[in-house]
């Protein structure tokens, strides 16, 4: 758990800095397309491993601990936080400003 927790601060810290940088970028600062691409390789190259540790050690573990009513509204939560996240949207916005 603790690698998991861990791996959402890095996952943080990249997203607040891609912001930042994008800000920069959008302000005319074109030197900031690098930083843009190299937080955005980072998250891509993070978010996978991550995933699937929550998906096939942490989650299944947890769910031990849990009733079924409880399992069933967790899984359901689980289905929208995944339904609004933008991975591929980042994985494809790093292949269109790599050079």
């Amino acid at each position: 758990m603790n690698e998991l927790i861990n791996e959402h601060i890095i996952a943080r810290k990249l997203v607040k800095e891609l912001m930042e940088a994008k800000n920069k970028f959008i302000a005319n600062n074109l030197d900031e397309q690098k930083v843009i691409i190299e937080k955005l390789d980072n998250l891509v190259k993070l978010y996978p491993g991550h995933i699937r540790k929550e998906d096939k050690i942490f989650f299944p573990s947890a769910m031990k601990y849990l009733n079924k009513e409880e399992q069933e509204k967790m899984i359901d939560e689980m289905w929208e936080f995944d339904r609004k996240m933008i991975h591929e949207k980042y994985r494809m916005v790093v292949e269109n400003l790599k050079p």
